[in-house]
């Protein structure tokens, strides 16, 4: 008889946990269990969420994590509820299907009653959360707190003091759902916590309760509430130098809520931020919501974890008046994961097994040979593609003694196809006439079809941290494929462990080999930060070469000299003279100090000129830094020119009647490269790195000429009074001392 697994998945938790007797609190669509608050039950999707086990699914996921059985047990269980639930009349069934029609709601921020004052919330947050009064006061005024209305409790019919509410708003700032705390302090009642804490019926569970300073675009910080979030800004976001920082508060630890995050900050910005800080709580739970992303690791930003060194989260740091932070690489994260897992593991009562042995003999063969087929396939898939890869790359490697193919390689660049080097270069090896490049998905959501039979060109995606067991043997195991037995081991620490990087392998196609029409081509091109080639207006000229100006700062950390009347005798002094007389621009390196150059101009250049030099210098700085930098002085010029030739092209400026001057330069000095090809096999990708870092600085500023604001949400001025400005500064200088070398 064929077994009806829809049917089976279709059975209530709900209506399993009253077979069972397991004590629940209801909270509109959702299930709290009493002996385990962490663990919530979905009824809406009849699905559970164990957050402080980062464990979800159906209700035959739930037997097993719950009752500690194996899936094979837990389905003979799940079989026992099914005859049962099926044995009951209608009317007892309809009492589930019901209460899951009446918590379809959708959250409704109008519904909610608020209170005018917000005494209790603000007196709550002070003398019981240890928060300053002014920073709380700033935060009810900034409308980022509400207080709701006192309400009776349904089965007491006691009055309680209203809760705390915090907003979640959306990119549009509309309210999309909220966090409750109570104020009402009582253990007995609420178990370790001692206050209630909810989520609102029907919040859009992609959000979270998040802030922003400045324009929030540089640094994403991640926390498992919103007390811990705004303790943490209270601690360290106090100074004028902490800018463009967005908190999102989880309201447990679901990492999903944080891609969602990254997703709409790269849409809104353009980029995603430059540093993911997952700052979760100090326990079993924190780890492993910080675990994921020691694999999800993405091109541009780093993740690094976060934790108070007193107490279990940021409000108890708070509280103990001690700011200091320890930071973990997700490498160390993961190990301090692992000796949690270990102790716990161990701290628990020995348990009967619940699969026989001979269960497990007959079963694994079967699996080993299904396991070794798959890595077949999948070994002799890689294969294949690794040797597409490296016909692309040996392909653009041979375009570069060409200089008509340089310019056509370079034109592509300067498109601003959002992909590292490498996967430029592959892109560019596979299909020369590329324009708009996005993976399968990624048109699909714009409404547009790859077209039947297209074959996709292959690049690297994002990598990833690949764990790996070292046998006494010396053979090493990913962690994926290694025994229950050999994860112990490495766990307790009897066996090594390895993390390597592995980049997959992805396929990509052009909008030509698409159903897309004209209409759709504008939403898919790049930013384009201004075309200067039909709009040559002075203040979109001088817009871009400011821009670039504080690139070469900011990014570079180099000073830019260009009104100084003394730069042409030096340039004179320093630059051989050429048929264009004195050298426009040059870049000067104290090598006792080569991490802050200086980029020297002439004062009396056209802004177009000024542009295109700054660029050339820019490239050396990004390139020839480094004072043990042995590619001689021509290349050097070339990859300069490249550079520059990158970003005149990527702002709309046509090289025009200097293109032949730039082919003539490349032709004389590629024939330095040719000989130079064993001992400068990268001279493409290093130009492309350079230029490429440059045209997404100015695509993420700057749109049709003007300067790209940002409207969203700030969080209101965090100012401290005075006595906790000189505490503060007290306190920070003691973390500093005590946190060691930066990594």
């Amino acid at each position: 008889m064929a077994i009806n697994r829809a049917a089976m998945k279709a059975l209530p938790i709900q209506g399993y946990l009253d077979y069972k007797g397991i004590d629940y609190t209801t909270e509109h669509n959702r299930l709290r269990l009493v002996d385990h608050d962490s663990c919530v039950i979905n009824t809406d999707k009849n699905v559970f969420f164990w957050n402080s086990k980062q464990i979800s699914g159906d209700l035959g996921d739930f037997i097993t994590a719950y009752e500690d059985v194996t899936p094979k047990e837990a389905w003979v269980r799940w079989s026992e509820f099914g005859r049962h639930y099926n044995g009951q009349d209608e009317t007892e069934k309809a009492k589930y299907q019901a209460s899951a029609r009446e918590n379809n709601y959708k959250f409704n921020w109008q519904r909610w009653r608020t209170a005018q004052t917000k005494n209790n919330s603000e007196n709550y947050l002070v003398n019981e959360r240890g928060f300053d009064a002014t920073f709380v006061q700033r935060l009810a005024n900034a409308d980022f707190i509400k207080q709701g209305k006192p309400r009776q409790d349904r089965q007491t019919k006691e009055w309680q003091k209203p809760a705390i509410l915090f907003p979640w708003h959306d990119e549009n700032d509309q309210v999309v759902g909220l966090d409750q705390q109570g104020t009402e302090v009582n253990f007995e009642k609420y178990g370790k916590r001692g206050t209630q804490k909810k989520v609102a019926a029907g919040s859009d569970t992609r959000y979270g309760y998040n802030f922003r300073t400045g324009n929030g675009a540089d640094q994403l910080i991640v926390f498992e509430s919103p007390v811990d979030a705004l303790s943490y800004a209270q601690m360290h976001f106090t100074e004028p130098t902490n800018k463009n920082t967005t908190f999102l508060s989880l309201s447990g630890t679901d990492h999903q809520k944080v891609l969602s995050q990254l997703d709409r900050m790269k849409q809104l910005n353009g980029h995603l931020p430059k540093q993911l800080v997952m700052a979760t709580d100090n326990d079993l739970a924190g780890f492993k919501a910080a675990a994921p992303f020691d694999m999800l690791q993405f091109e541009g930003m780093t993740n690094i974890r976060q934790i108070p060194t007193r107490g279990k989260d940021w409000n108890d740091q708070l509280k103990g008046h001690d700011p200091a932070i320890k930071i973990l690489t997700m490498d160390e994260n993961q190990q301090q994961l692992a000796a949690l897992e270990t102790f716990t593991q161990q701290a628990k009562p020995a348990t009967v097994a619940k699969a026989t042995t001979d269960d497990k003999q007959v079963a694994q063969p079967q699996r080993v040979a299904r396991q070794q087929r798959r890595e077949e396939r999948k070994g002799k898939s890689r294969e294949r593609n690794e040797e597409i890869i490296k016909d692309a790359l040996t392909r653009v490697q041979n375009y570069q003694n060409d200089p008509k193919e340089v310019q056509q390689y370079l034109d592509f660049v300067a498109q601003g196809q959002n992909y590292s080097p490498r996967n430029t270069l592959l892109i560019y090896g596979q299909r020369q006439d590329a324009t708009i490049v996005m993976g399968y998905k990624q048109f699909a959501e714009r409404g547009i079809q790859v077209n039947k039979g297209e074959k996709g060109m292959k690049i690297y995606g994002a990598p990833k941290n690949l764990q790996s067991i070292v046998t006494p043997a010396g053979d090493r195991v990913y962690w994926r494929d290694s025994t229950a037995e050999q994860r112990q081991q490495a766990k307790a620490g009897e066996l090594e462990t390895r993390t390597v990087k592995h980049y997959p392998i992805e396929t990509v196609f052009d909008v030509k080999q698409t159903n897309a029409k004209l209409d759709d081509l504008p939403k898919l091109l790049p930013n384009k930060p201004v075309n200067l080639a039909t709009d040559q207006s002075p203040e979109h000229l001088e817009t871009v070469y400011q821009t670039l100006k504080k690139y070469a700062q900011d990014e570079q950390h180099a000073r830019v000299v260009d009104q100084d009347e003394g730069a042409i005798k030096f340039l004179a002094d320093h630059k051989p003279m050429t048929s264009h007389g004195i050298a426009k621009g040059a870049t000067a390196i104290n090598r006792q100090k080569p991490e802050a150059p200086i980029i020297v101009l002439r004062p009396d250049l056209p802004v177009t000129d000024r542009i295109a030099t700054l660029a050339h210098e820019m490239g050396h700085t990004a390139l020839h830094q480094q004072s043990d930098d042995k590619t001689p002085n021509g290349v050097q010029e070339l990859q300069a020119e490249m550079t520059s030739y990158v970003v005149l092209k990527n702002v709309g400026v046509e090289p025009g009647d200097i293109s032949e001057k730039y082919m003539s330069d490349w032709t004389n000095n590629l024939k330095q490269v040719a000989d130079l090809k064993e001992k400068s096999p990268n001279m493409m990708a290093d130009v492309t790195r350079a230029s490429t870092s440059i045209t997404n600085y100015l695509a993420d500023r700057l749109s049709d000429g003007q300067q790209i604001t940002h409207s969203r949400r700030a969080a209101p001025n965090i100012e401290p009074t005075a006595v906790q400005m000189e505490t503060n500064q007290v306190t920070q200088d003691q973390a500093n001392e005590t946190r060691g070398p930066k990594r």
